[in-house]
């Protein structure tokens, strides 16, 4: 499946695709002779697009752009472009995750801080029988010159079939742009945030409840005081 042939709309200058998370999926582990570079806009890296011509054209570069978030589908909805649903960057991991250990698939997991991405991958093994989780390196490297080209080398060495990125917006999506030629033959890479935290154990993800009504942003707030320096950017989001 092409990017071309993707249903999609256009927000903030970037281009969001309108796919339910199993279709995300398929969509991502389609074969198309170079790795599908996945991004999952929500409403503050919107909001960044709109006054950064810079991060809209990052965006773009991806193949598939799911919307991370009740704020994405309410802007959406506001310019009568309305989305079928949100397709949580977490949510898609976990899906392209299952079906990892059904296909045996090799996942790697980049970043996070000293042992989280080792925690995640061992607590995910656990949750997905057959799961095979190759290799795992933190975040905090130095991302170019000769620390960078070593984790390259390590990830080619482990020959992943996906692989997840979690520096956060948007350090996860400059590395992954510049580094798609470097990677080996993986098929997916997708930049996922916080992901690894709550994998590992480190951080709670909101409750089904609080996603349901579309505040899980505020639930991180809560839960992250730091990401409370966000919240005038996702005001200046939604009322636009």
């Amino acid at each position: 499946m092409q990017k071309s042939n993707l249903k999609h709309i256009n927000l903030c200058n970037v281009t969001i695709h309108d796919l339910t998370v199993d279709e995300a999926v398929e969509a991502a582990l389609a074969e198309r002779g170079a790795p599908c570079f996945t991004v999952t806009p929500n409403a503050l890296m919107l909001e960044a697009c709109r006054r950064n011509p810079a991060d809209a054209a990052l965006l773009n570069s991806a193949t598939l752009s799911l919307p991370d978030g009740a704020g994405v589908l309410l802007a959406a909805k506001k310019q009568k472009t309305p989305l079928g649903g949100r397709v949580a960057g977490i949510a898609f991991g976990e899906a392209l995750l299952k079906r990892a250990a059904q296909d045996g698939l090799r996942v790697f997991l980049l970043g996070g801080s000293d042992g989280v991405a080792q925690r995640a991958a061992e607590r995910l093994c656990q949750r997905f029988p057959n799961l095979t989780v190759c290799g795992t390196y933190w975040g905090y490297f130095g991302k170019e010159g000769e620390d960078d080209r070593t984790v390259c080398a390590i990830i080619r060495a482990c020959r992943p079939d996906i692989l997840f990125v979690c520096f956060g917006f948007p350090a996860q999506e400059r590395w992954i742009a510049s580094h798609l030629d470097a990677l080996g033959g993986v098929r997916v890479v997708a930049g996922l945030g916080g992901s690894l935290d709550v994998w590992s154990g480190d951080l709670r993800r909101a409750p089904a409840l609080v996603s349901r009504l579309g505040l899980e942003w505020a639930w991180r707030m809560l839960r992250q005081p730091k990401r409370l320096k966000g919240l005038p950017a996702i005001v200046r989001f939604v009322l636009r």
